[in-house]
């Protein structure tokens, strides 16, 4: 089953060039990490350039390690959906989203991985009753399963800056305090 990890970003400054030189390092040395260590592992893999804002170069060191694995947990999926989305590539965002389902899970499973992965796709969409729709399923289960809270914040902060692409939308409510 997969856990909720939040990937909070707080991009620094890099350069292209440092994002450049960060992407050429880690994918020397980092394709043939287990996954724990290059997805799930604070300052380790593709989070290394995330943390430096190289979103588009962390995408690519994404789909560079999936490329050499088989299966690719959904976990990596979702993070190539999401660094697709802080890069504001939509249509690449949305791709990975989708692969990111998971196939089996049961209508009445308490985390509602599917729901918060589509509510995202709907964002990204700009589809506003599908993403109301599945955020309302993640509310409705919050209290049956942590990983459905903490998803619930990060989509009611999606819905209240709808109109944002998703970097703005998840940086908004930091940058107004």
């Amino acid at each position: 089953m997969l856990t909720a990890l939040p990937l909070l970003l707080l991009p620094l400054s890099a350069t292209a060039a440092d994002c450049a030189e960060l992407y050429r390092q880690h994918r020397l040395s980092d394709l043939d990490l287990p996954v724990e260590q290059f997805d799930q592992t604070e300052g380790r893999g593709f989070r290394v350039l995330a943390a430096a804002g190289c979103m588009r170069e962390a995408g690519d060191l994404l789909e560079a390690w999936a490329a050499r694995h088989d299966p690719i947990p959904h976990s990596v999926q979702w993070h190539i959906a999401q660094m697709r989305a802080e890069h504001d590539d939509r249509p690449a965002a949305i791709a990975a989203a989708r692969r990111a389902l998971a196939a089996q899970e049961p209508a009445d499973a308490a985390f509602k991985w599917n729901d918060y992965v589509l509510a995202t796709v709907a964002f990204l969409e700009r589809d506003r009753s599908a993403f109301d729709r599945h955020r309302d399923a993640v509310a409705a289960a919050a209290g049956s399963h942590a990983g459905n809270a903490l998803n619930l914040v990060l989509l009611d902060k999606l819905g209240r800056h709808f109109d944002l692409d998703y970097r703005l939308a998840q940086q908004a409510d930091r940058e107004s305090r």
